[in-house]
């Protein structure tokens, strides 16, 4: 309890809802939290400024079947349905998710909870 209301705490002002990612070889969907996306930035500066910059493609490793690499067309999910923690009392934090989600969590407290295809 005491560790909920801290990260509840920390947590008040969130950049953004988390990404979800299908994977397209099992069909597994997991969150940033449970799996996350990893990208690789490289810049380049003259005299402290900035003249030129890549980024590679956003790699995922899917937690039930192991596929690493590069994300596919279409394992990017939308965050289309807005949700509310089951945690009314204390949290009270709504966010969007992906409307085929089975299982989200929420990103203030970390509670698992039933998502909306559920």
């Amino acid at each position: 309890m005491i560790r909920m209301l801290i990260s509840i705490a920390l947590n008040r002002h969130l950049s953004g809802d988390p990404r979800y990612v299908r994977c397209a070889t099992c069909g597994t969907t997991a969150s940033e939290y449970e799996a996350p996306l990893r990208v690789l930035m490289r810049f380049t500066t003259v005299d402290g400024r900035l003249v030129d910059g890549d980024q590679t493609p956003p790699e995922w490793t899917c937690p039930s079947c192991g596929r690493a690499g590069p994300l596919q067309v279409g394992e990017l999910l939308p965050n289309d349905t807005l949700i509310g923690c089951r945690r009314t009392r204390l949290c009270r934090y709504r966010w969007k998710v992906p409307g085929s989600a089975k299982v989200v969590v929420c990103p203030r407290c970390y509670t698992a909870q039933p998502g909306p295809a559920e």
